[in-house]
């Protein structure tokens, strides 16, 4: 009875283990009846080794680098550019036979008899920190320069250069200011 009892089971019991395998084997969906792309994507990935299910390694996607916006430079106030201020500078020449302080004392346009010196003198105003102010005599064969001088200040003001001159030819002479090296004024002199 032992013998039978095999047989008789045998094709019931293949029967059983056949549904068990299509049971596990069968395919399935999630329930909508469409696989999903990740679970697509998982299913070709399974590969059997050994009856053992083993998952490959997903390739992780190359990040694209995002764009970082520069920064505009912040543009750099040009500055506006102070235009000159206007020179309003003006002098005025004198031949004294002597000064005080801005005072001409016995102005003459014509050299006085028996003279040998006189100081010319320069008012001025607006004048600015730096500037040089000088005289110079000229005249039929003579050049006589007065020694320059150099403003620390600005405003308003005077110089004065004494003039050697001794004996003179006949004839007119130029006795001009000069700021900075440029004649600013002039007045005619005339030897007898």
């Amino acid at each position: 009875m032992g013998g039978m009892t095999f047989e008789r089971a045998r094709i019931p019991l293949a029967a059983v283990l056949l549904g068990i395998a299509l049971f596990a084997l069968w395919p399935r969906d999630g329930g909508g009846g469409q696989a999903t792309a990740e679970e697509s994507a998982r299913a070709a990935m399974v590969v059997e080794v050994g009856g053992e299910v083993v998952l490959e390694p997903t390739v992780a996607p190359t990040p694209v680098a995002t764009p970082v916006p520069t920064a505009e430079p912040t543009p750099e106030a040009t500055p506006v550019p102070t235009p000159p201020q206007p020179d309003t500078f003006t002098a005025d020449v004198l031949a004294c036979r002597d000064n005080d302080g801005a005072d001409c004392r016995g102005e003459f346009e014509r050299f006085p008899r028996r003279g040998e010196s006189f100081t010319a003198l320069v008012r001025f105003e607006d004048a600015r920190a730096g500037d040089t102010i000088s005289v110079t005599l000229t005249g039929p064969g003579v050049q006589i320069n007065g020694g320059p001088f150099t403003l620390e200040g600005a405003g308003d003001g005077y110089y004065y250069s004494r003039i050697t001159y001794g004996d003179l030819d006949r004839g007119d002479y130029v006795l001009a200011a000069l700021r900075n090296g440029a004649e600013v004024t002039r007045t005619t002199l005339r030897q007898r």
